[in-house]
């Protein structure tokens, strides 16, 4: 299923292949050029905020349903 994960600063929009949750997260540590996508969860899964639509990392934004 693509995931498309947006910049709330920038509007850049960015597809993944995962979840939504892992893909903002991914999205937030690639914003750091951090591509060790093993430790993602460890590293930046305390900085996730869940709405009852919408997960968001950092700066990063997406919906949970996407269909």
């Amino acid at each position: 299923m693509a995931v498309r994960v947006i910049n709330l600063c920038t509007q850049e929009e960015q597809i993944y292949t995962c979840s939504p949750r892992e893909a903002v997260i991914a999205a937030y540590a690639q914003s750091f050029n951090d591509w060790n996508t093993w430790d993602y969860e460890k590293r930046y899964g305390k900085f996730v905020v869940e709405g009852n639509l919408t997960v968001a990392c950092g700066d990063f934004c997406s919906f949970k349903n996407q269909d």
